[in-house]
This record gives C-alpha cells, sequence and structure tokens, in this order.
C-alpha cells in the first residue's frame, strides 16, 4: 500500500510519515495552484518538477533514514519521511509510551526518535509470553 503526502493550503498534510523501505509515497496536488515536490537528502533525491491541481507524483523510498521534504515554489512547504528497515514500530503516545505487537522471541536494537531532536538506542530482549519494558531518552532540539 502506498503512503500518501496531500499538497494541500500550500502545505504538506501529513508533515510526518513512517514508512518501511521500498514503500511508494504519493504526492497529489490538492491545491489549485502548482507545486514543485523535491527532496536532496541521501536516502532519497528527486525533484518531481511542475505540476499541477488534481494530478499526482510518487517517488518509492528505497533507502532507510529522513527524507525531508519541499516545495522549490513555497519555502513554507515542508514535510519529513522516515524511511525504515522493518514494520516494527510505532509511534508514542503523549506520555511516551508505545507498544509492539507481534514482535518475535530474541534480542533487538530499539530506536527512538524526534523529527525534532536526535535518536536515542538500546537494546530489547523479547521473551515468549512477556512483556519487556525500556527507558530511553530522546532530547528535542532547541528551537
Amino acid at each position: 500500500k502506498n503512503a500518501v503526502i496531500k499538497q494541500r493550503e500550500k502545505q504538506f498534510d501529513p508533515p510526518l510519515t513512517i514508512v518501511v523501505k521500498g514503500t511508494t509515497v504519493d504526492f497529489p496536488n490538492e491545491d489549485k495552484i502548482f507545486h514543485n515536490v523535491f527532496s536532496v537528502s541521501r536516502p532519497a533525491r528527486f525533484d518531481l518538477g511542475l505540476y499541477k491541481s488534481g494530478s499526482m507524483k510518487s517517488v518509492e523510498m528505497k533507502r532507510p533514514g529522513v527524507v525531508d521534504v519541499y516545495c522549490n515554489i513555497h519555502p513554507d512547504m515542508v514535510a519529513k519521511v522516515k524511511v525504515l528497515d522493518n514494520a516494527f514500530y510505532t509511534i508514542t503516545g503523549p506520555d511516551g509510551a508505545f507498544h509492539i505487537e507481534g514482535v518475535p522471541a530474541g534480542e533487538y536494537p530499539i530506536v527512538a526518535w524526534l523529527p525534532s531532536g536526535g535518536e536515542a538506542t538500546g537494546k530489547v530482549t523479547i521473551k515468549v509470553g512477556e512483556a519487556a519494558t525500556l527507558n530511553l531518552d530522546v532530547i528535542e532540539a532547541a528551537t
């Protein structure tokens, strides 16, 4: 299934999208004006060119990392695509708590990431029939 980042009211919606590598991201233009979506990020460099309302262009995200997406015409339009190696991810609740279903038993690296900050890394051991707990501190960047 493709991910979708709409161009609407001179903004990208949603401003953050998380996908697994190999996923195609669609960029439909729902504004009544032209846009030119591009990225110079190492995981996905692209320039979709100028396109009008009602049309759509797409990009396959082939490498993991953070892809910063912009519009060449409207500098306030910014979105991020976090491209992951695997589908074991989630978005935390307001309190930072999270739950990931279906992870097989074993030891795994874990990464917590904020779009406006850095990453915190650790390891987690999953045992059959048990919940694993873990604490990571991720620091939001000063603005």
